[in-house]
């Protein structure tokens, strides 16, 4: 398991539009993806259970991905939510 952690940087919260996006780059990851804000968690393949994490500005997030290439599956969506969350 790699975990990785960031702070939310949207100034309006987490859209429905931006989830959708963010949910698209979870699924590309072959394992399993979790994302945990404060104690709520969820799937990060799930729209539903990301939007239900109700992401605002200033929020420490916390991933972690489970699988075969979760290595190399860690260091994309980082990078990826770190640009874009």
């Amino acid at each position: 398991m790699v975990r990785f952690q960031c702070v939310s940087s949207l100034e309006n919260g987490l859209d429905i539009k931006r989830a959708g996006e963010f949910v698209k780059e979870a699924i590309h990851s072959g394992g399993k993806v979790t994302v945990r804000n404060g104690a709520r968690k969820g799937d990060a393949k799930l729209i539903f259970n990301v939007m239900s994490l109700n992401i605002k500005k200033g929020d420490l997030l916390e991933f972690s991905i489970e699988g075969e290439n979760e290595r190399e599956d860690a260091v994309s969506l980082e990078k990826y939510v770190r640009e874009n969350l």
